[in-house]
């Protein structure tokens, strides 16, 4: 009886430790892929590529995939003030070498009035352009079309009738119909976000408009939703770590490892080993601009005094931890009314015993794992910003490309022919060799994202 208590308990064990590899194995992204975002501004804002980026490195630590945006202000199937869909595809997507390209476009295309026959003729024919010529240079490129982000006919009145999400939606229609037609991967962004405006217009209709401010280009909170749109259909687990423990006794330990259980003192501790880390809602906790600046600035420190009311609403509208960030401790058989939780030294909160029996949610808290995870995110949007400082501050303006928005280029004013072909020479130089580091720059990322072993101590609350 002992031998098969033990071959049991040892399956068990075995049969948990493996479900992060089979999660992993269920993903849509593998070992080596590379991952790059093409479109508009709603790209370029980097919001909801760093958050994709942060939860593949902080829920599979072992999963080695690479990222880039390369998402332009004003962009077209056509292409924009950056050069054409050609030179866009030669210069910001094919040196990466990426065997995953996502592509959300249209906003733009639309022309941003009623329904244009004429300029969906023109989207039509340039995304079916913008697919063949990502298939015939890349090879077995794996391309996720995104639905357009939708324009804010919601929180506010439509400027004409049927609104211009009306339009994008009929762009949406096709972009789902050409996937299908060429065997391609689809997400809706634009369905997810008119329902979190709708449900926040009905409960806190205050918070409504931050969804997307200003109607067209989401809130760092707004594109989360967009980011847990496309992680559901790439199938990211919600789980971050389950546990369940009664008294002395491990119940459920869902991909996490536990050990040194004991029970004294009326109270139970514990070391934990999980396989993921939870993951840090971005804007939560500290106040991120809708357009970040390019060069210098950094993902600001989160702040756990500070709660950002509008980012709070939209991601409890949005169901955000229940999609994304389930990190599930449930202890049973406690006798005191009350206890204090701490993780490595650091208390985490009192609960009541009916509250741990129910079962808590530890990523809505400040514990070391959490921490750990912002620290990654920060690296994530840091490595995002080198590319885009190479890209944006040195390579286009030196082949002579400044967003219309900005003025004239002032760097190579005055200068000699002579002169231009030297800073254009050495400008691009600098330019490659930025984009040479941006691998390397991973490897932090990853090693910070490796989940450590956590220290656990419940003690009945004096």
């Amino acid at each position: 009886m002992n031998q098969m208590r033990t071959f049991i308990v040892l399956a068990l064990a075995a049969l948990l430790f493996n479900h992060a590899a089979h999660a992993a194995d269920k993903f849509f992204l593998h070992n080596g892929d590379r991952v790059c975002f093409y479109g508009d501004s709603i790209t370029e804002q980097r919001f909801y590529p760093v958050a994709v980026e942060t939860y593949v490195l902080t829920r599979f630590p072992k999963l080695k995939v690479d990222f880039v945006d390369s998402g332009v202000g004003g962009d077209r199937v056509g292409g924009g003030w950056s050069g054409n869909a050609r030179l866009r595809l030669k210069r910001d997507v094919y040196p990466f070498k990426p065997n995953v390209v996502t592509i959300m476009l249209a906003m733009n295309d639309a022309g941003g009035k009623p329904f244009d026959q004429h300029l969906f003729d023109v989207y039509k024919s340039g995304y079916e352009h913008l697919v063949a010529s990502l298939q015939k240079h890349l090879p077995g490129v794996r391309i996720v079309i995104i639905g357009p982000s939708p324009y804010d006919d919601f929180s506010q009145k439509p400027r004409f009738p049927g609104g211009y999400n009306g339009v994008l939606q009929r762009y949406d229609q096709f972009d789902k119909q050409f996937a299908a037609e060429h065997h391609l991967d689809y997400v809706d962004f634009n369905a997810p976000m008119v329902a979190v405006i709708k449900k926040l217009q009905a409960t806190q209709p205050q918070f409504a408009s931050q969804v997307i401010p200003a109607r067209v280009h989401p809130s760092a909170a707004g594109q989360l939703i967009m980011a847990a749109a496309l992680l559901k259909y790439w199938g990211g687990p919600a789980t971050v770590s389950k546990v369940a423990i009664t008294g002395s006794t491990v119940e459920l330990a869902d991909n996490t490892q536990i050990s040194s259980l004991r029970a004294a003192k009326g109270g139970v501790s514990w070391t934990q080993h999980d396989h993921a880390l939870p993951f840090p809602m971005l804007s939560l906790h500290e106040v991120w601009p809708q357009f970040a600046p390019v060069n210098g600035w950094q993902a600001p420190k989160p702040n756990f005094k500070f709660t950002n009311a509008p980012a709070a609403a939209i991601i409890h509208a949005g169901h955000l931890y229940r999609q994304l960030d389930q990190e599930i401790l449930k202890v049973q058989g406690l006798s005191a009314k009350s206890y204090t939780l701490s993780i490595n030294g650091q208390n985490i909160g009192v609960f009541s015993a009916a509250a741990l029996a129910r079962g808590i949610n530890l990523a809505r808290y400040r514990t070391p794992m959490l921490l750990q995870a912002y620290h990654v995110l920060a690296l994530a949007w840091n490595r995002t910003q080198a590319r885009f400082y190479a890209w944006r501050d040195v390579q286009l303006p030196i082949e002579g490309y400044t967003p219309p928005w900005t003025g004239p280029d002032l760097i190579l004013t005055g200068a000699s022919p002579d002169a231009r072909k030297h800073i254009r020479a050495d400008g691009e130089q600098l330019a490659r060799a930025i984009y040479t580091v941006l691998p390397a720059m991973l490897l932090p990322e990853r090693k910070a994202a490796k989940p450590l072993d956590d220290h656990y101590e419940l003690a009945p609350t004096k």
